[in-house]
């Protein structure tokens, strides 16, 4: 039986979007998206697999992703992987709200202020695996290059490197980075 073959279902992603008419999209596209693998599915092993009527859904949050506590979101024991795309907004750019988030994340961090907002969502991501739990989870981000030049890096990098993150590798072309915290 196919059912016992499809290990992930639909309710075991989480999300967090901003605008509301975004947040119902990544609903009804998670719907879509786990309907075209459950056909992927049904075409390799000839058989067919649904999940008909929708039952489950991915958990999409409309909120600030900066201002959200992840944890109540989904604790990190239920998480194997963060990936997002962040609003790629300069550090002169950023609206009144927007400065605002960057002062609670940053907060108590030295000279943030020349940081593009993008960056909130790794130290963010940092905080929420934890300096001290030898955390698996992989953090994927799409970004703009600038944090890995310039002013930016002594800034972001080593309070990156303070809160144990390793393995930060960018894939060229693609302007996606990826980190995990340091294990013994």
């Amino acid at each position: 039986m196919l059912s016992t073959l499809s290990k992930i279902d639909v309710d075991a992603f989480y999300g967090i979007e901003c605008e509301e008419f975004p947040a119902q999209i990544a609903t009804v596209a998670m719907w879509l998206s786990d309907h075209q693998m459950n056909m992927r599915l049904s075409t390799e092993f000839g058989e067919y697999f649904k999940r008909l009527p929708l039952k489950k859904s991915a958990t999409i949050v409309h909120g600030n992703a900066l201002r959200l506590n992840w944890e109540e979101i989904v604790p990190k024991g239920q998480l194997s992987y963060i990936l997002g795309n962040p609003p790629f907004i300069g550090k002169n750019l950023m609206t009144a709200e927007q400065s605002e988030d960057m002062d609670i994340i940053f907060h108590g961090i030295k000279n943030y202020g020349s940081l593009d907002y993008v960056t909130a969502w790794y130290i963010k991501a940092a905080a929420y695996l934890g300096k001290e739990q030898n955390s698996k989870i992989k953090v994927a981000f799409v970004s703009t290059n600038s944090i890995s030049q310039g002013e930016q890096v002594g800034v972001l990098w080593n309070e990156l490197i303070k809160q144990n993150i390793k393995g930060i590798s960018k894939k060229p072309y693609q302007v996606i980075y990826k980190f995990s915290l340091l294990s013994d």
